[in-house]
């Protein structure tokens, strides 16, 4: 690779995540409508972590989009699939019968799976020899979206009703159409330097990569405990404990907001620290903060809600720059395959938490999955940092 493709190019990282950004500000309007839609639809908790299973489950198909995407361009994917999310997801409110929910889910879900497989990849070609700080970039980008996308579903229900979040459509399409010139301007180098190096049976290349999948696939599973009882349940977690749909709205874009401060950081604190020790720090704080959530009352409970977003949305970056430290000539197979794994293992516990809170109520559910999550903490200690920190 030449100098100039070793550089750090700012402009192009922000466009990429300004996508990001868009396409997760919709996606993520299911969680602070679940009491709505329950009201409307009369489903249980199992349910709604049922449908977030059905949104996830295109997933299972990101290593062969991962392979598409490392023979082909991705700038036309990474553009088309926020216009899918948004058309979808706004019109959940709109959705007569659980079944159309799922179809609606189901669908954001295929243009979720392509930009989450794609994205990284071009994010990995533009950020030079700084990826864990690219990553973070790209994680902002989200994090950031899931702290706007509560609010603005929220609103847009207090100005037109459940069943008017369709005008949101048109805004998020002259967003995408603003993106989409700023992608444009990403030099094709960019898009053709891995398909230049390929040859790599893809046989080989996941007996490479076996026994990194082998130790992330179990960190992910039970991370995800408490990662997905916080980001699918929270708002209903609030509205259990007395509070309103607004304040619950409120405290999930708190915990947005403070992961995306968490994302930002993480990666660029693992390009110097080392991607192992910045890992091991969030697997064995995320639990205690999770278990005194539970305890907590008024002040104490929102300040624990910003520490836990500090940490909680803090690996991903560091996940996703350890993929790509890997050293193959298939970078999306490769993120497709993560991507699969991380999609699988939180649609496992979203129905699980979902089980777990009709039975339990989610104090206790919270509880028992912050002891779970410890059962991540010694597969961490076990991975390979190929980073330079």
């Amino acid at each position: 690779m030449s100098d100039k493709q070793h550089e750090f190019k700012p402009a192009n990282v922000v466009s990429i995540a300004s996508t990001h950004l868009l396409h997760d500000t919709y996606s993520s309007f299911f969680a602070p409508l679940i009491p709505l839609l329950i009201d409307k639809l009369g489903f249980n908790y199992a349910m709604a972590g049922t449908l977030s299973v059905v949104q996830k489950l295109p997933s299972l198909c990101n290593p062969l989009i991962g392979l598409i995407a490392d023979k082909i361009a991705i700038r036309s994917a990474i553009i088309a699939a926020p216009i899918v999310t948004i058309t979808a997801m706004s019109l959940l409110g709109l959705a007569p019968s659980v079944a159309v929910l799922a179809i609606l889910m189901f669908v954001c879900g295929i243009s979720a799976a392509v930009l989450h497989v794609t994205a990284p990849v071009l994010m990995r070609q533009v950020s030079g020899n700084q990826i864990g700080r690219g990553m973070s970039f790209f994680m902002f980008g989200g994090e950031i979206a899931r702290t706007l996308g509560p609010l603005i579903i929220t609103a847009a229900v207090s100005w037109w009703g459940l069943e008017g979040t369709w005008r949101l459509i048109p805004f998020g399409l002259v967003a995408s159409l603003l993106l989409f010139f700023n992608l444009r301007t990403i030099d094709k180098q960019h898009l053709q330097h891995f398909r230049k190096r390929g040859g790599t049976p893809v046989g080989k290349t996941l007996r490479d990569a076996a026994p990194f999948f082998l130790l992330v696939a179990p960190i992910l599973l039970f991370r995800g405990f408490s990662k997905t009882a916080l980001t699918t349940f929270l708002p209903a977690y609030m509205v259990e404990g007395g509070h309103s749909l607004k304040t619950a709205a409120a405290a999930l874009a708190l915990l947005e907001l403070a992961g995306a401060a968490g994302a930002l950081m993480a990666g660029s604190l693992s390009d110097r620290a080392g991607r192992k020790k910045v890992l091991l720090f969030i697997m064995l704080l995320s639990p205690l903060l999770m278990f005194l959530f539970t305890l907590a009352v008024g002040l104490p409970q929102w300040i624990l809600l910003g520490l836990m977003g500090l940490v909680f949305f803090a690996s991903t970056p560091v996940f996703m720059a350890m993929i790509h430290d890997l050293d193959t000539d298939r970078p999306a197979f490769m993120n497709g395959i993560f991507m699969t794994v991380s999609f699988a293992a939180s649609s496992i516990v979203a129905l699980l938490v979902g089980v777990l809170a009709d039975r339990y109520g989610f104090v206790k559910t919270y509880q028992i999955t912050a002891l779970l999550s410890l059962c991540a903490v010694p597969a961490t200690c076990f991975i390979k940092d190929k980073s330079r920190g």
